[in-house]
């Protein structure tokens, strides 16, 4: 299994990047107060410390077929080999694109096509967006994609489940699970302060309200990491960090650790 860090392109973002003791995958958002130009910009110096980074395409966020000639340019120019494709929170759009589904194959045709891409998956629904509408989003962007990474998600069982339904479907990508990093109260408000009140309320509409990312807490972490983790059905983790990157990395060394000793033990026990 292999993790990802999300993190947020404002902030210790870059900070924490340039002091994680070693190299890690990164994701860096894209909202409507700081835009894909700022996000691919952040990237940039992410890649400059040796990170592999992923770059969070919002559709609703590009303002033509030329912004997004300019952006992937920009990627290509900065060694940026990834791109996350998603609707994005931004009421109306800037430009003819309000969804993925739109986007998703100018990028995977594109002269400067990431070489990999990724795209959404919501194994609890989606508030905006009901199931069949969903079904028939996933099916529609999945041939353009080569791995999907679930929406925060705080039931192990759904994730699973989800698993199950694509894979009937015959949608076969690897599944990395969004599960929450270390993060506390006080970040969430900082967060809620920094993204703007109209994203972040849409973020919180989203993930299933305040009460919901209250729930976000050491204990909610180890819980969705130890259910999930057996499962050879993921492909890794996407964690949430909120920009609580080091803290997150730290613990997540700690659980990779206890993990291998755990398997390791049953291999000597057997």
């Amino acid at each position: 299994m292999s993790d990802r860090y999300e993190v947020m392109p404002f902030g210790s973002a870059v900070q924490q990047a340039a002091d994680l003791p070693e190299r890690a995958h990164l994701t860096v958002t894209c909202s409507p107060k700081h835009g894909p130009d700022e996000s691919i910009e952040i990237a940039r110096q992410l890649h400059a410390f040796g990170h592999r980074v992923t770059v969070h395409l919002a559709a609703r966020m590009v303002d033509d077929a030329a912004h997004l000639d300019r952006l992937l340019a920009a990627m290509k120019d900065a060694g940026l080999e990834e791109a996350f494709v998603i609707g994005g929170d931004a009421t109306p759009p800037h430009g003819p694109f309000s969804s993925a589904v739109e986007l998703l194959p100018l990028v995977a045709g594109h002269g400067d096509r990431p070489g990999t891409i990724g795209i959404g998956g919501y194994p609890e629904g989606h508030p905006l967006i009901d199931d069949a509408a969903l079904a028939d989003a996933l099916a529609r962007k999945a041939p353009f994609a080569d791995y999907v990474t679930t929406q925060l998600c705080f039931d192990p069982d759904a994730v699973l489940a989800w698993i199950r339904t694509i894979r009937s479907r015959g949608i076969d990508l690897p599944v990395f699970a969004g599960i929450p990093g270390i993060v506390d109260r006080a970040k969430l408000l900082e967060i809620s302060m920094r993204v703007g009140v109209g994203p972040s309320v849409s973020f919180l509409r989203k993930q299933g309200g305040l009460r919901n990312l209250l729930r976000l807490s050491r204990s909610s972490a180890d819980r969705l990491f130890d259910a999930l983790a057996p499962h050879d059905e993921l492909a890794g983790f996407h964690y949430y960090t909120f920009n609580r990157l080091r803290e997150t990395w730290t613990w997540v060394q700690g659980k990779r650790a206890a993990t291998t000793t755990i398997s390791e033990h049953a291999k000597e026990v057997t």
